[in-house]
C-alpha cells in the first residue's frame, strides 16, 4: 500500500501546477522568465493560447531552479529583454497610467504626483535601493543571471526584434501560434533625453547594457 501511495504522490507532484511553474510550462516543457515591460504579456498570450487575463509572475531563473532543479535543467528556458532606457520609459508611462491598480497603486500615485516628468523620476527618485525592492525597476540581469553574472537560460530574445526571435521559440517548442501584440508600447528614441539622465540610467543598469549588448 505504501508503494502505491508513493507512486501516486510522485505522479501528482510531477503533474501539478507547482508554483512558480505554471500549467502551460509543464505542457510545453518550457520556462518563460517574464521580465516586466519587455513584451511578456504578448508572449504569455501566445504560450497559453488565450488573450484573456493570465497570471503574470515575475520570477527569476533562480526562483525556478530553487523550486525544482531537475525540471529547471530539463526545460527550455527563455526570456525577452529590452533596451534599458526604453524599458524604463515604458515603466514610467505605465505607472503614470495607473499601473495595475492593485499592488503598485501607491507607487503609481507617488510617481504621478511628484515625478510625472521622466527626467525627475530618474534623477530624483530612482536609486540602487529602489532598483532592488520594486520589481518594475529591477535590472534584467536580476531575473536571468546567477551571482557570477552568468545567464541561466537557454535563449534571450530581444524586444526590438520580437517577431523574429519568437519564431525561434515557436519552432523550438513545436508550437503553431502567433504572437499577439498585447500591451506593446512604442519604442522611444534615447537621444531625446538629457545626457545626465542617460548617464544615470547607464550607471544604474550597467550590467544590462553590457551583458545584453545595448
Amino acid at each position: 500500500m505504501l508503494g502505491i501511495k508513493t507512486v501516486i504522490g510522485d505522479y501528482l507532484k510531477a503533474h501539478s501546477n507547482m508554483y512558480p511553474y505554471r500549467r502551460y510550462m509543464c505542457k510545453n516543457n518550457c520556462i518563460f522568465i517574464h521580465i516586466p515591460k519587455a513584451a511578456g504579456t504578448s508572449v504569455l498570450h501566445a504560450l497559453t493560447g488565450t488573450t484573456k487575463h493570465v497570471q503574470r509572475d515575475h520570477c527569476s531563473a533562480f526562483n525556478f531552479r530553487s523550486a525544482d532543479k531537475k525540471r529547471f535543467e530539463n526545460s527550455f528556458k527563455f526570456a525577452f529583454v529590452r533596451h534599458p532606457i526604453d524599458r524604463l520609459q515604458s515603466v514610467h508611462r505605465y505607472l503614470l497610467s495607473g499601473g495595475n491598480g492593485t499592488n503598485n497603486k501607491r507607487l503609481s500615485s507617488i510617481i504621478s504626483t511628484d515625478y510625472s516628468q521622466f527626467e525627475d523620476f530618474v534623477l530624483d527618485y530612482l536609486d540602487p535601493m529602489r532598483l532592488h525592492t520594486e520589481v518594475l525597476f529591477k535590472p534584467q540581469i536580476s531575473f536571468l543571471c546567477n551571482e557570477h553574472y552568468e545567464v541561466m537560460v537557454d535563449f534571450v530574445g530581444k524586444y526590438e526584434r520580437i517577431d523574429e526571435d519568437f519564431t525561434f521559440v515557436n519552432t523550438k517548442l513545436n508550437l503553431n501560434t502567433t504572437l499577439p501584440k498585447s500591451n506593446v508600447s512604442k519604442v522611444t528614441s534615447v537621444v531625446e533625453l538629457e545626457s545626465k539622465v542617460q548617464e544615470k540610467i547607464y550607471e544604474l543598469y550597467s550590467k544590462d547594457f553590457e551583458l545584453f549588448g545595448y
